[in-house]
């Protein structure tokens, strides 16, 4: 079977497509399997589809966006 249609487009790829680029988040994530805490950089629309991450401990997956928060945004530094 082969089905057409458009090709999946991640937001990240939409700033070089034209599209408004997408923010990137610091997030503080607690496993809520063993408790260790660490921090993560994601696209703000991967943390808003609650995709789950693996903690790096203990390796057990999780939603980032129920065990997750936001600390802050990352600043894209101009290429020199």
């Amino acid at each position: 079977m082969s089905s057409e249609g458009e090709e999946w487009q991640f937001p990240e790829d939409w700033e070089y497509s034209g599209g408004v680029p997408e923010r990137l988040l610091k997030i503080r994530a607690k496993c809520p399997y063993c408790g260790h805490v660490f921090e993560v950089e994601m696209g703000e629309s991967w943390y808003n589809m609650g995709i789950s991450i693996a903690c790096p401990k203990c390796g057990r997956q999780f939603s980032i966006s129920m065990y997750g928060e936001v600390v802050g945004e990352v600043k894209k530094t101009a290429k020199k």
